[in-house]
């Protein structure tokens, strides 16, 4: 059985926030309502982290560690090698179709999945934002795995290893629904 596009939709907004820069607006942010309990707990432990603690290994993690990033969180580096290459730059125009301009890079894990969990739940309306989820999914897939197990190596702390466990069972949920929606897409056609 299928999760619901709501679920995934905010199965999908949790896995954004887990991978966003843990700052004082972050942990006012709420759950997503309709995330299961283990998106919930997670979220949860993860603000229950000291906060320099936690922001200090997002920043070794993601940001700036010498003499190498461990884990880059932006899908053109584990695709194309470089930041900010071809395949962000056809995100960006599928974001701006839908009004959405953002500052971080548009392939970075918590913009992508955060548009993704939008798009979620309106993909199965109409045959066009069905095969943008389709895309955006796809994409996320070609690249997450391999994050994610960055992700595994690196983390001193145990939390990002449990938000990239989480990570893989969100994007194969949404692999699954965004199959669904091409299905209903199609039919819409």
């Amino acid at each position: 059985m299928r999760a619901n596009p709501s679920t995934i939709a905010a199965d999908l907004r949790c896995l954004s926030l887990l991978f966003s820069y843990p700052d004082a607006a972050w942990a006012l942010q709420p759950a997503p309502a309709e995330s299961g309990a283990r998106a919930a707990a997670l979220l949860a432990r993860m603000r229950a982290v000291d906060s320099i603690v936690l922001q200090s290994e997002y920043v070794r993690l993601f940001i700036n560690a010498m003499p190498r990033l461990p884990c880059p969180p932006y899908g053109s580096v584990h695709l194309e090698g470089s930041v900010m290459g071809r395949t962000t730059v056809e995100l960006a125009a599928c974001y701006r179709k839908y009004g959405l301009v953002c500052d971080e890079a548009a392939d970075h894990i918590a913009v992508e999945c955060e548009f993704l969990a939008l798009l979620h739940r309106f993909a199965g309306r109409d045959a066009e934002t069905a095969a943008d989820c389709r895309f955006l999914v796809d994409h996320l897939q070609r690249w997450a795995e391999g994050f994610f197990d960055l992700v595994d190596r690196h983390d001193t702390l145990g939390i990002y290893r449990e938000a990239a466990a989480f990570g893989r069972s969100v994007v194969a949920a949404a692999g699954g629904g965004a199959d669904q929606f091409e299905t209903a897409g199609s039919l819409l056609q």
